[in-house]
């Protein structure tokens, strides 16, 4: 039955199977197990061998070549502080404080003033200066304390208030004020103020 071409190549594979199911064992076993183990390795070796050469990992020398940017730190200059003019006396002030800086060192001077009045209104005027300008949650503000003698500079301020350091004034009107002599005092002044006042004038 079998001829040359692809009819003879089927049969010289199904005749020897039909013998080995006859007699009730497989035909060609050492030859068949043998042959798929290399087949597989061949193929593996084909794909392998198409699949090119990988590009291989940066070696530590390449990574070392790559200079980074030298980075410098160079402090902003802040310019030049705001001015600050510290306004004349008016008739009838009660107090003030005058604040200025000579280096590290910050010099108050306290002026006093004439009593406050019964039944008057005042007006509170602050205004500070610094080289780096603050807002008012900076931690300053001034105060108001009772300055009848041996009271100053002991418990708590009759009135306070934040405010900025930015070189602005800042201004609180209608403060009612016990009768009586008072001062006013500024605190948590920044390190680097260039000047500062803070004083109480009737409305």
């Amino acid at each position: 039955m079998c001829r040359v071409g692809r009819t003879a190549y089927l049969c010289g594979w199904a005749a020897p199977y039909s013998r080995g199911m006859r007699h009730g064992r497989p035909a060609r076993t050492g030859s068949t197990l043998l042959a798929a183990p290399a087949l597989l390795g061949l193929l593996a070796v084909a794909a392998c061998t198409s699949a090119g050469t990988r590009p291989s990992a940066p070696t530590v020398a390449d990574v070392g070549a790559v200079r980074l940017p030298e980075v410098s730190l160079t402090p902003i200059d802040p310019g030049p502080s705001p001015r600050l003019e510290v306004p004349g006396r008016a008739s009838g002030e009660v107090a003030r404080v005058v604040v200025t800086s000579t280096g590290a060192r910050k010099v108050f001077r306290n002026v006093p003033g004439v009593p406050v009045a019964a039944g008057r209104t005042y007006t509170v005027e602050v205004a500070c200066s610094a080289r780096r300008p603050s807002d008012a949650s900076a931690g300053t503000s001034y105060a108001v304390y009772d300055a009848a003698p041996g009271t100053w500079g002991h418990g708590e301020p009759l009135y306070s208030r934040p405010f900025p350091c930015d070189g602005s004034v800042q201004r609180t009107v209608d403060l009612g004020l016990p009768t009586g002599r008072v001062q006013i005092d500024v605190r948590g002044l920044p390190e680097d103020t260039v000047a500062a006042y803070a004083l109480i004038r009737p409305e």
